[in-house]
C-alpha cells in the first residue's frame, strides 16, 4: 500500500508516522510539495517536487505521480488543497486511488470561516460570533452585545496569516473597503482548546476524540498542549461531527469562556496538534490504512490519560 501526502511543507513528524506504519506492510509513503526545501519531503520514501497548486498542470502531475508510485490513497494537510482535491476525488477514485477528504460541501463550509458560522448556528451549536458586514458589527457594538478588542481575519485564510487585532472604530474603519474578504469577530479571552477525530471510511462514525487544551502556539499550529477529558466538550464535538458528516481526519479548534464552549474553526484534515492525540495511542495513521483495506476501526474515545503535556521542538536538515 502506497499513500501520497500532498503539501506536505513541515509536517514531518506526520510524514515519519506514515512512514513507520506503511513499512510494515511493505508500503512507502510518497510526499511531495512546489518548495524543494520542504523538510517534510526529506523524511518521505520518495518525493517529489511539484508546481503550486493554483497551477493548471498541478492535478496533471498528480495523477502521473500516482501512476508511477502506484498510490492507493492520496491527502493533503493545507487547507486551500483540500477544495481542489474535493473537486476531482470521482476522477481519482475511478482509477483505483482514494481521495481521504471530506465532500466538497463539508470542505467549502469548513475553508470559509462565514459559511463554518452560518453552519454552526443553524444546527445550534456554540460559535464564536462573526461578522461580515461592518455596520453590523457597529450595530452590535453599540447594543453592547459585542466590544473591542475585534479580531480581522480572512474569510479563506489559513495558518494564523493575516489576522489582526482591532481596538478602536477608526482601526475597524480601515477594513470597511475590504470587508467583503474579511470576516470580523471579538477577541475571546477564554483557553483554547483543540480536538482530534477521526471519522471513520467504512461505518460513517466517530471512532476516535482526542481533546487538549493549547499551552502556546506558533503560526496556527499547536507548539504545547495538555490532554483533557471533558464531557461536555466531547458532547458538543459529537453533535458538530454528526451534523457535519466529514471523512477521515478532522481538527476542531474551540474556546472555553464562562457560557461555555464556542467552536471556533474546523479543519476538516490532520490538524498541526495531532501529533499529541497520536502519542496517546490514537493512531490515526493505521486507521486510515485500516479503511483503505475495506475493514472499521473499533471506537477509541475517552481511552487516554489526562494531564500529559506535549511539547515541539525544532530540528534541522543540512543538504
Amino acid at each position: 500500500m502506497n499513500i501520497l501526502i500532498c503539501s506536505a511543507g513541515r509536517r514531518v513528524k506526520l510524514v515519519q508516522y506514515f512512514k513507520e506504519e506503511l513499512n510494515k506492510l511493505n508500503g512507502k509513503v510518497i510526499a511531495v510539495d512546489c518548495d524543494p526545501t520542504a523538510a517534510a519531503l526529506h523524511h518521505a520514501d520518495h518525493y517529489e517536487v511539484v508546481p503550486r497548486i493554483n497551477q493548471p498542470e498541478y492535478i496533471d502531475c498528480l495523477k502521473a505521480l500516482c501512476n508511477k508510485y502506484k498510490i492507493n490513497a492520496v491527502l493533503s494537510l493545507i487547507d486551500p488543497e483540500l477544495a481542489l482535491l474535493a473537486g476531482y476525488k470521482e476522477e481519482f477514485e475511478s482509477a483505483g486511488v482514494k481521495v481521504i477528504i471530506s465532500n466538497r460541501d463539508v470542505v467549502n463550509v469548513c475553508f470559509d470561516k462565514y459559511l463554518t458560522y452560518q453552519f454552526l448556528r443553524d444546527h445550534q451549536i456554540p460559535a464564536v460570533p462573526t461578522y461580515t458586514e461592518i455596520q453590523e458589527v457597529l450595530k452590535d457594538l453599540e447594543n453592547g452585545d459585542i466590544d473591542f478588542p475585534l479580531i480581522v481575519k480572512p474569510q479563506t485564510g489559513s495558518a494564523s496569516i493575516g489576522i489582526h487585532k482591532v481596538d478602536s472604530l477608526n482601526e475597524l474603519r480601515r477594513y470597511e473597503a475590504e470587508q467583503n474578504n474579511f470576516i470580523i469577530q471579538p477577541f475571546i479571552s477564554g483557553e483554547e482548546y483543540g480536538v482530534d477525530c477521526y471519522i471513520d471510511m467504512v461505518k460513517s462514525e466517530a471512532t476516535h476524540i482526542f481533546m487538549k487544551r493549547k499551552i502556546t502556539m506558533r503560526a496556527g499550529e499547536t507548539d504545547k498542549s495538555i490532554s483533557v477529558n471533558d464531557p461536555a466538550l466531547k458532547q458538543l464535538i459529537e453533535k458538530l461531527v454528526l451534523a457535519l458528516k466529514p471523512v477521515g481526519p478532522i481538527d476542531i479548534d474551540c474556546f472555553k469562556t464562562e457560557e461555555g464552549y464556542l467552536v471556533s474553526e474546523i479543519n476538516p484534515r490532520f490538524g498541526g496538534g495531532y501529533l499529541h492525540a497520536h502519542e496517546m495511542g490514537f493512531n490515526f495513521v493505521m486507521s486510515i490504512i485500516t479503511n483503505l483495506q475495506g475493514k472499521p476501526n473499533d471506537t477509541k474515545i475517552n481511552d487516554y490519560k489526562e494531564g500529559t503535556t506535549l511539547v515541539k521542538f525544532d530540528n534541522v536538515i543540512l543538504f
